[in-house]
């Protein structure tokens, strides 16, 4: 009976011990854990970059359109301007 106490005690001591061991992170981990937030911030700044890029590219679509707009409203004019003036020499023949 005496021996029962001293294995209980012992098995709680050295669970005690096992759970105090695995608390706190060890060295190895704490430099994954860095290396993981360097990375997480290096994908981060690369998103932001790419967000930039997809902006400034949305922009120069855009300012490329309004061009296109530009020169068909001008293609859409002349060719009126030249239809008046054939319109314009087969009236006076």
């Amino acid at each position: 009976m005496k021996k029962l106490p001293g294995a209980i005690l012992s098995l709680i001591v050295a669970s005690v011990l096992l759970a105090g061991c695995t608390k706190y992170a060890n060295q190895s981990e704490m430099q994954q854990l860095s290396n993981l937030k360097n990375e997480v911030a290096s994908l981060e700044q690369q998103i932001s970059t790419a967000q930039q890029q997809v902006a400034e590219l949305k922009k120069q679509i855009a300012d490329k359109q309004d061009q296109v707009k530009k020169v068909q409203s001008n293609e859409q004019f002349l060719q009126q301007k030249l239809q008046a003036a054939g319109q314009d020499t087969t009236s006076t023949q």
